[in-house]
């Protein structure tokens, strides 16, 4: 009896002891997070378009560094009192821009789908991976043009189109910039998606200090840009055309077909120090 003791005693320890090196083996990388911390030249340029039936978003994401191994990012938005959202995961090196639709509803195994109205905002965080303990957070908001007049969800930029029922389009910061620019920025980089290529007249009131100059992204450039002081405010009048790429999309509502589609944007308009 006390040699089958002795033998069952170092059993248990030998497999105690193999445990052990399985736990110490898979233990979690420590990672601390930086919110927005990186700065905007080496962020990557980030849009959500519209789509024309209403039912979807395109995530559009282009420039990032060689640095960054994965791009993880999660979009959330708000349909009257309910928050839905969506999460995808961009494993680098990839070609770019990287595009991915974003139903606005959700579909059941047999194909039904249902989608969401009274869309009011959204955010977007982008996990950006470079294999260290530090892990850059990006964080940026969009707003749904629906009927006229939106303000950003903090407040400091309102954009008011001429058409006082304007919609199809979406006020967004686009964390990152599509083109290498000199300078410092004094808020974020603003744009507006569009479902179509229609030209966007209307102003946009910037309440932020310290601004010497603007510029638009026309596509290919950026393009200086008149400014007035009114108030507390920069204010910037449009009345410009956007400019247009096309992309190949999956519609998850038609049973993964692939769509090529329009995407429209005015911008990135960029206030400088």
């Amino acid at each position: 009896m006390p040699k089958k003791l002795g033998l069952l005693l170092v059993t248990g320890l030998l497999f105690a002891a193999c445990n052990a090196n399985k736990v110490s083996k898979t233990t979690p990388r420590q990672v601390r997070q930086l919110i927005n911390a990186l700065e905007v030249g080496k962020r990557p340029f980030l849009v959500v378009f519209p789509h024309s039936t209403g039912k979807l978003l395109t995530l559009y994401q282009d420039r990032i560094t060689d640095n960054f191994k994965q791009s993880a990012i999660d979009l959330e938005y708000l349909s009257g009192n309910s928050l839905k959202g969506g999460r995808t995961t961009v494993d680098l090196p990839k070609p770019l821009p990287f595009t991915q639709a974003f139903l606005l509803g959700s579909c059941s195994s047999g194909g039904k789908c249902s989608f969401d109205t009274d869309l009011i905002s959204g955010t977007i965080k982008n996990k950006l991976d470079d294999g260290s303990e530090t892990m850059n957070v990006l964080k940026s908001d969009f707003v749904f043009v629906n009927s006229g007049e939106v303000t950003t969800t903090d407040g400091r930029v309102v954009y008011t189109p001429t058409n006082k029922k304007q919609a199809g389009q979406i006020l967004m910061d686009t964390q990152g910039l599509p083109k290498e620019l000199d300078g410092t920025l004094a808020y974020a980089p603003i744009a507006i998606s569009s479902v179509d290529g229609k030209k966007m007249a209307g102003t946009l009131a910037f309440k932020v200090i310290g601004v010497s100059k603007a510029v638009i992204y026309d596509g290919a450039n950026y393009q200086p840009l008149a400014t007035r002081t009114v108030d507390d405010a920069v204010v910037v009048d449009i009345a410009l055309a956007p400019w247009n790429k096309g992309v190949t999309i999956t519609r998850d509502d038609l049973k993964g077909t692939p769509e090529t589609v329009q995407l429209y944007l005015l911008g990135p308009i960029v206030l400088l120090k």
